[in-house]
């Protein structure tokens, strides 16, 4: 395609959609990558649409929806049936340049607002049920999106108190854990704190070991001093 060619793409999009048209929605019409406008010798995408005759005003890149957002990062959860690394959302923007930057979607994990909105997504559609779990369980862990380079995880050693008395054990899932162990015992008990880590069983002994002098007989409960809880809160990945 050469230059003119080019700038004449740009005039038939702006005029396809009422006389203007902004770098993500020609992007996704043309499936051109987000800065092609360098091969064709312009420093950004005004300068294209300046070069193309085209009022610059209307050409500002809008703010992605944040409905847009979650959408786009729900269908990706469904599709890798897990919460996507840094890396895994790298990968699927290259892959189509519609999906949000990164920037983008750090800026709807800000607080932990992206997982209640993925939540909030879900609700009645079945189809997403299992997406729906994946964010109640980031939400219970106060997580967001896992940064690049991060550990793989293949589980969580888990803190509840119950009564005056914690319990250290390992899952899957320390939302769905957590229903379980309160289910069976008598007082009120609470998630404390959960440690992501690729090697649970290792964890978890490491644990129990730690404190084995505090344990309540052959059990999974202990007897913890304040100390002991900050030390074991402390740990962000193990």
């Amino acid at each position: 395609m050469s230059k003119e060619e080019y700038l004449e793409l740009i005039r038939k999009h702006a005029a396809d959609a009422g006389g203007s048209v902004g770098l993500r929605q020609f992007c996704r019409a043309t499936r051109m990558p987000e800065k092609h406008f360098v091969q064709f010798g312009f420093s950004n995408w005004n300068a294209a649409v300046a070069a193309a005759k085209l009022p610059l005003a209307s050409f500002f890149r809008p703010r992605t929806p944040e409905n847009e957002v979650v959408e786009a990062f729900t269908r990706l959860v469904a599709r890798l049936g897990k919460w996507p690394t840094e890396n895994d959302m790298k990968l699927e923007r290259q892959q189509d340049n519609t999906f949000p930057s990164l920037q983008v979607v750090r800026r709807s994990s800000q607080s932990g607002a992206l997982a209640r909105h993925v939540a909030t997504f879900c609700e009645g559609k079945p189809d997403l049920a299992s997406v729906a779990a994946l964010a109640a369980e980031r939400i219970s862990q106060g997580a967001e999106l896992p940064r690049t380079g991060q550990a793989h995880v293949e589980g969580y050693v888990y803190m509840m108190r119950s009564g005056r008395r914690y319990k250290i054990g390992r899952t899957t899932s320390p939302a769905r854990r957590h229903r379980e162990v309160r289910l069976d015992l008598p007082d009120p008990t609470d998630l404390v704190h959960t440690i992501p880590t690729d090697d649970p069983p290792g964890i978890e002994e490491y644990w129990h070991r730690r404190f084995k002098d505090k344990r309540v007989r052959d059990t999974e409960f202990f007897e913890l001093s304040g100390a002991d809880v900050v030390a074991f809160k402390s740990r962000k990945y193990q």
